[in-house]
């Protein structure tokens, strides 16, 4: 019995509308409660509350302007419009230094899948900060296989079809530039498998030029990324996809108006991907001078129907002088874009020191055109942004994070990869 005082269905009731922190401590009070609280079919609920009623908050990583290391920023999630976002908070990342090419793979219902890099290699880890645990990915037993490799890209996302967190990755052996292998991790078996792969894609595009930025857009189970392949003796840009329950890679056109057709190469890299509220959207750029997608010309943003395999023009952004687009939407049609300025500075000579710059971030809304400012976030680029949703959802089998322990011995850096 929870409490003697009021029926139980009331008591579960109240407990589904406190937040994670509350829930975390209460687990201590008793037995039935502890046992109440990690329950699936509770913590479940909680998760469908909390999204049906809360809007996400705003992971921002990127690097500190005066340190230079990996640091996320927390912005708690906007109930009213402003023009401007309060202070974000600081988003402690318990995993040691790491190199600046750290970043975050994805976050999927509470879940955050990190990519850490040190002078040891690479490892991978999903964490739920909300709860304080994490979970190593193992090494794969492929890679030792496959020779030098360098990682390509990676995803991360929830199928709500098989109710399991997936990690899937894309690997380029060294020793041919024209070859890569697909790999697939899932938190319930707690291994990877290899995907067998046709060699119809020749290349995988990703924006290189921007380290943090993803290449590859996980929505609803389904993980897609650009790629290149010859299709009548013509070089053709066309969008992969991989359902994370599947074993089989799928094709899609892009929405362009010459079928794909890559003239110059510098055409596929210009198409970018992102999730538009649970949507597959995509972006092409034509300004092949900058591989950055400015907003100086503005663009449209097609959206994918998953069951015709087809695109629609869903929203066409206006012409914004000197503002870049960066890593993803966010919800509510909300695209996070940065603003450099810089300022050259002389001494009392008048002779130049050094130029001074510094980028001011900003949620840009896709459909009434508006900004809000985010101040004070401390961060150079590059940047990346993902929704966050804290939950219960375990990670089975997790390590508990401490403050005092030494988190990197836990870690399963692997030397292959680079």
């Amino acid at each position: 019995m929870f409490c003697p005082f009021l029926p139980g269905d009331i008591v579960i009731d109240i407990l589904l509308r406190l937040p994670v922190k509350s829930l975390s401590r209460f687990k201590s009070v008793s037995k039935p409660l502890c046992s109440l609280i990690k329950n699936p079919n509770f913590i479940s609920k909680h998760l469908a509350k909390n999204a049906q009623e809360k809007a996400p908050d705003l992971l921002i990583m990127g690097r500190h302007h005066k340190s230079l290391e990996v640091t996320v920023r927390l912005i708690n999630s906007l109930t009213k419009p402003r023009h401007f976002i309060p202070q974000p908070l600081h988003f402690d990342v318990p995993f040691g230094l790491t190199s600046q090419k750290t970043r975050i793979v994805g976050s999927s219902n509470g879940l955050v899948c990190l990519n850490l890099i040190n002078h040891n290699g690479t490892a991978i880890v999903i964490w739920n900060p909300a709860i304080k645990t994490f979970k190593p990915v193992p090494k794969s037993p492929n890679v030792s296989t496959l020779g030098k490799l360098t990682v390509t890209d990676l995803g991360f996302g929830y199928h709500p079809g098989t109710d399991d967190y997936m990690i899937v990755r894309l690997l380029n052996v060294a020793m041919s530039r024209r070859k890569y292998e697909v790999e697939v991790y899932t938190l319930s078996t707690h291994s990877w498998r290899k995907i067998a792969s046709d060699g119809r894609v020749l290349l995988v595009i990703r924006p290189f030029w921007k380290p943090m930025a993803p290449g590859m857009i996980v929505v609803k189970g389904v993980a897609y990324w650009i790629g290149v392949e010859v299709r009548n003796e013509e070089m053709c840009s066309v969008v992969v996809s991989l359902e994370m329950n599947s074993d089989e890679l799928n094709f899609i056109l892009p929405p362009i108006e010459h079928h794909g057709i890559v003239v110059d190469l510098r055409e596929a890299i210009t198409l970018r991907l992102f999730n538009l509220n649970d949507s597959l959207a995509l972006i092409y750029s034509t300004n092949l001078e900058k591989v950055d997608i400015w907003m100086n010309n503005g663009f449209d943003i097609c959206v994918l129907n998953e069951e015709l395999r087809t695109w629609s023009r869903r929203f066409k952004v206006e012409p914004i002088q000197g503002f870049l687009l960066e890593a993803g939407f966010w919800e509510n049609c909300k695209a996070l874009v940065a603003q450099e300025r810089k300022e050259m500075c002389y001494d009392e000579n008048g002779e130049y020191v050094y130029t001074k710059s510094e980028t001011n971030l900003f949620l840009y809304g896709v459909i009434k055109g508006d900004f809000e400012i985010i101040e004070n976030h401390d961060l150079r680029a590059p940047f990346q942004a993902y929704s966050y949703l804290e939950s219960l959802v375990p990670v089975n089998g997790g390590i508990d994070v401490a403050k005092e322990v030494d988190l990197s011995k836990f870690l399963d850096f692997d030397p292959l990869l680079f």
